[in-house]
């Protein structure tokens, strides 16, 4: 067996949760959009790090392609609920021309500190999986998992699917004005009906925003773009100088049928395995 296994879309559980989050700004004099994806391509993880998560450069590789080593905070009373579960993908595609796309991933080695617990769960003979209803041997909102099958799902990254990033001209994206485009592009599902339950406790799901709307803000902000406010399309939400469109679906056929999908797949082909 190898470092991971991929969780791929197929394999996960649930509706079918697709997104689109995007800024728009002002070429920077004599940089090219190519030069700005290479840029984020090299040091995503000083764009993405923020109150809401972190991510770092992975230790172990798959299949010869880098990782990245995600966490996501939750706090409440002062600890972050989210201890000791952190989320790993590996960057399936990439062309520093235009961006990349990540897979997630179950871990399939041993990290003490996550598979024994250095939270609530340490020193009870459990492992806790953050958000489950309290049965009884924990508390602010864990449950209690004993055993093999705790560190199982602990190991799993809480979604099954691909993210992606790419940032271009904006007639690439079909939006006027001279503008360049940065936006990330998810197809995901929960990777177990445990991470399914937890979000129906927790809104797991509805923390998903802030992380990449902090992420573009945070990009625009360090390189010191200018944003160029857009005319919101039907469905679509704005947060933050941030335009964002989220949807659900029962299936793949109701997904792929979707005209933003058809949109988003024209631009990011490998969203999908």
């Amino acid at each position: 067996m190898g470092n991971f296994t991929e969780l791929l879309i197929g394999d996960g559980v649930g509706d079918i949760h697709f997104n689109r989050f995007r800024i728009a700004f002002k070429p920077p004099a004599g940089i090219s959009a190519a030069t700005l994806a290479g840029d984020l391509v090299n040091n995503f993880p000083r764009y993405l790090n923020s109150a809401y998560a972190n991510v770092e450069v992975g230790d172990h590789d798959h299949e010869g392609k880098p990782t990245f080593h995600f966490h996501g905070y939750a706090y409440a009373l002062g600890f972050d609920l989210a201890k000791p579960h952190d989320d790993w993908v590996v960057r399936e595609w990439v062309d520093r021309n235009i961006g990349f796309t990540a897979q997630t991933l179950k871990r399939e080695f041993g990290v003490a500190g996550e598979d024994f617990g250095t939270g609530f769960g340490a020193g009870l003979g459990s492992l806790f999986v953050p958000g489950l209803p309290f049965l009884g041997l924990g508390g602010l909102g864990n449950a209690a998992v004993i055993g093999l099958s705790a560190v199982h799902y602990n190991r799993m990254h809480f979604l099954a699917g691909r993210r992606s990033w790419r940032i271009g001209e904006g007639s690439l994206f079909g939006v006027p004005g001279g503008v360049f485009v940065f936006e990330t592009v998810a197809v995901e599902r929960f990777s177990s009906a445990v991470y399914d339950t937890a979000d129906a406790v927790l809104g797991l799901e509805s923390k998903i925003p802030d992380v990449w709307i902090a992420l573009l803000n945070n990009f625009v902000n360090m390189k010191v773009l200018t944003v160029v406010p857009q005319k919101l399309k039907p469905f679509w939400k704005n947060d933050d100088r941030v335009d964002y469109l989220t949807l659900s679906f029962d299936g793949f056929g109701a997904l792929v049928a979707e005209p933003e999908f058809k949109d988003a797949y024209r631009l990011f082909p490998t969203i999908l395995p």
